[in-house]
């Protein structure tokens, strides 16, 4: 089948394959006598019509149909023969019939996987910068679960700061009236923390139960739902409730309400072990990127195009799917050129992670998958038989095995480098935040 094979630029290869004259005679006859079987023509009984007759009707139309149903099957050959292995869909060009050799030729270009030979990645020197936990980041999380174990309270006066107003409100519209279906009712504010519009932050301090107000909200030119992207609306809005935050006394009793602690104290060390393996996982994390980027900069190649484009293509569908009812619809092009540089590495990243996992045989063991899923069913409180039960019909075993597999590998090229680990002391809120980060790249 495979008539001659070209090497073009970078990863691209245009296969020319031949169809023997006799296999589309063969397939020509099998579907003119499949239409005669069936042919109705004026004068004639149904199958009756002269062969000559419905030749001459779909003569053509038929020999366009059995090239094709014949091209299959021989680019899957022409491919094994030319001992290749094409990453994406053929591009293929109209056919051509060559008398000379007995042959219908058409040619299909395709993209291979990049022969990637690795080179300068082992003994690099590489500094992992891990976030010092304060005193102060452990007393700023020790709030947050004081805040998460608040009561709220109803009380006879207006809202203050930090209360919480519970509203129902119509959006109006042009004429003052309703606009169905935008009734919401029983929404919690909470007021005076700007974790609401500016307009209904402000407009709902110093109101009580049973208060009735307008409120006239602008919403900005890239808000993401279109009904309402730069426009002004009227929010005619009831309050129903006021509550206020109670916050839980820092004792013995909140730690034992948050998980397995006794004390205040086995909070307070719990909470500093959480926040020092987070700054570890948060160090490594950005540690096995630079090692990453640096291999690519050290072994440069060219990206076969439909990866990327593929990858592209799977992310935009994937965001498109996720907008909520009402939201803008993303332009594609748009989101192309913003995430293209994005794709682009991770393909890279993904190609040389899996030319080194080649060469140095990393691949996941059946132990390895079993030991992992019994790990995540005693956290979901789970038997591993069950947990396999629940995760049929999914993608998630795939996802598991490519977790452990990238952890092996980043593994492998951590092992291959130099490290020296060095503590850093990150930004305070509002301390700098913008440089020190910059400088540090710190999580906090």
């Amino acid at each position: 089948m495979l008539i001659r094979l070209e090497e073009l630029e970078d990863w691209k290869r245009k296969l020319r394959v031949g169809l023997p004259e006799a296999d589309v005679g063969k397939r020509i006859e099998e579907l003119l006598k499949e239409l005669a079987a069936g042919a109705e023509e004026p004068g004639f009984r149904k199958g009756k019509v002269p062969r000559n007759m419905v030749e001459r009707k779909y003569g053509e139309k038929v020999k366009v149909e059995a090239i094709e149903s014949l091209m299959g099957d021989a680019y899957v050959a022409a491919i094994k023969e030319a001992g290749i292995h094409p990453i994406c869909d053929p591009i293929v060009d109209s056919v051509e019939h060559v008398p000379t050799d007995g042959h219908y030729h058409f040619t299909a270009t395709v993209e291979v996987r990049p022969e990637i030979e690795l080179k300068d990645y082992q003994g690099l020197s590489f500094t992992e910068r891990v976030p010092v936990v304060s005193n102060e980041d452990v007393e700023r999380a020790l709030a947050e679960v004081r805040e998460g174990h608040a009561d709220l309270t109803s009380v006879p006066r207006p809202s203050i700061e930090g209360d919480f107003v519970v509203v129902d409100y119509d959006r109006l519209d042009e004429d003052g009236k309703p606009v169905a279906e935008a009734k919401v009712k029983d929404y919690p504010c909470e007021v005076g923390k700007g974790q609401i519009p500016p307009e209904l932050d402000k407009g709902l301090l110093g109101v009580s139960a049973g208060d009735g107000k307008t409120i006239a909200i602008s919403y900005p030119d890239d808000y993401g739902v279109e009904a309402l992207a730069g426009k002004a609306v009227q929010l005619a809005v009831t309050v129903k409730d006021v509550m206020e935050k109670r916050l839980p006394p820092l004792d013995d009793t909140l730690a034992s309400k948050v998980g397995k602690f006794e004390t205040l104290l086995d909070l307070r060390v719990g909470i500093r072990n959480s926040l020092e393996a987070e700054a570890k996982n948060w160090a490594r994390q950005r540690l096995e990127e630079e090692i990453v980027r640096t291999f690519i900069e050290k072994n440069p190649f060219v990206l076969p195009e439909c990866l990327v484009e593929e990858r592209l293509e799977r992310m935009y569908e994937r965001v498109s799917k996720s907008r909520r009812p009402g939201e803008k619809e993303i332009d594609r092009e748009q989101f192309r050129e913003v995430y293209r540089p994005v794709v682009e590495q991770q393909v890279r990243s993904g190609l040389i992670l899996g030319t080194l996992a080649k060469e140095h045989g990393i691949d996941v063991a059946a132990e390895e998958m079993q030991a992992r899923i019994a790990a995540i069913a005693e956290q979901q409180g789970k038997k591993p038989e069950q947990l396999l039960e629940d995760l049929k019909g999914t993608d998630a075993l795939s996802q598991i095995e490519n977790d452990i597999w990238l952890e092996k590998v980043h593994d492998l090229i951590v092992g291959f480098s130099k490290i020296t680990t060095e503590p850093f002391e990150p930004p305070k809120p509002g301390e700098g935040e913008e440089a020190a980060v910059e400088q540090s790249g710190s999580p906090k």
